[in-house]
């Protein structure tokens, strides 16, 4: 036998490990092995919060939500402006309760998300020598899902009927993300781009540091949200990169004063007042100020859906895997934007 035939036939071994985690699988979706099986929306939690645990560290910081419609009002109660007040009500004056959830707020929508995956029979037969096969198999689909999440959430534009990895590389017509969103509100209030306009420049006599961008970022936050105790810069590698130069060829002979701590793949400072984080996946060339719970992604709990099959034409097991997702910013006012930045 050539190594070629032989690549293409599972060994024994592992033949029988793929067939047991098929049957268990779609045993634990209650469903039959080999045909597309839909969660409960109790298993649906489970395998989400699997996807929040191993995937992506971010999505552990932000809100990842069942819904039960693919399309309604936002359900993260927040402030939408002040609530305190005084009225005199020994006249005419009644109490008015003032909304939580601000009117004017998009709505949001969800879309049909597949994240099917392949294993090649030679990649099953290096794994299955591991007691712990499924274990495995499991967290690698959960990283791969959970890292195109928040990859979506930072590049997506549109949500097309038939998606192109090819000119759509960051899997930017999946869905729309929420600097979409945030582009698409309000005519743009909350964004500032070089697009159609002056750029932004980083370094020169308008943001001469970063510290001074980032404040402009806040003022243009909603007047009752800027001085939020939970508000926090994002940023993009380009913009930390040119920080940290600038700022180490000034000082670099001097004691520091600002100093740059790396946590589970987290650079985590300080500027303008703000925490700053460098998420994964965000524009290199931009920064954004909100809160991190201002930031959600929907997916609806009874839509996730599951099939699993050896597909020898292909030399390799195929896992189907689609649910109906969207993403929310719950509060536009409590977001700012700007992106496409250059340098001095």
């Amino acid at each position: 036998m050539s190594q070629a035939q032989a690549a293409s036939i599972l060994t024994p071994a592992a033949e029988a490990r793929i067939k047991r985690h098929i049957a268990l699988t779609a045993e634990h979706y209650g469903g039959v092995p080999g045909e597309m099986y839909t969660a409960t929306p109790a298993l649906a939690q489970t395998l989400n919060d699997k996807i929040i645990l191993d995937g992506n560290w971010f999505l552990q910081l932000i809100n990842v939500m069942p819904v039960t419609q693919m399309t309604g009002e936002k359900i993260i109660l927040g402030l939408s402006g002040l609530v305190t007040s005084r009225t005199d009500t020994s006249g005419s004056g009644e109490r008015s309760p003032k909304n939580l959830v601000a009117l004017s707020n998009q709505p949001y929508t969800l879309y049909k998300t597949e994240s099917d995956v392949a294993l090649k029979y030679s990649t099953i037969d290096s794994w299955a020598k591991f007691p712990d096969f499924a274990a495995r198999y499991g967290m690698a689909v959960s990283k791969a899902i959970g890292n195109d999440r928040v990859r979506i959430g930072w590049n997506g534009t549109s949500a097309a009927s038939a998606s192109n990895i090819s000119t759509s590389p960051n899997l930017e017509d999946v869905n729309k993300g929420w600097l979409q969103l945030l582009r698409e509100y309000n005519s743009g209030s909350q964004v500032v781009t070089a697009t159609g306009g002056s750029p932004v420049q980083l370094g020169g006599t308008t943001f001469p540091n970063l510290d001074a961008l980032v404040y402009n970022a806040i003022t243009m936050l909603s007047i009752e949200f800027r001085d939020d105790p939970d508000l926090i810069v994002l940023l993009g590698r380009n913009v930390v990169q040119y920080a940290k130069g600038k700022y180490y060829s000034i000082n670099g002979n001097t004691p520091m004063q600002k100093g740059w701590m790396l946590q589970e793949g987290r650079i985590i400072d300080t500027y303008g007042g703000l925490v700053a984080m460098v998420p994964p996946f965000f524009p290199t060339n931009a920064i954004m100020v909100t809160c991190l719970k201002n930031l959600s992604i929907y997916w609806q709990d009874t839509s996730w859906r599951r099939m699993q099959q050896n597909y020898p034409r292909k030399d390799q097991f195929e896992d189907f895997n689609s649910r109906n997702e969207g993403y929310v910013v719950e509060h536009e006012g409590n977001a700012a934007l700007i992106e496409n930045i250059t340098y001095a």
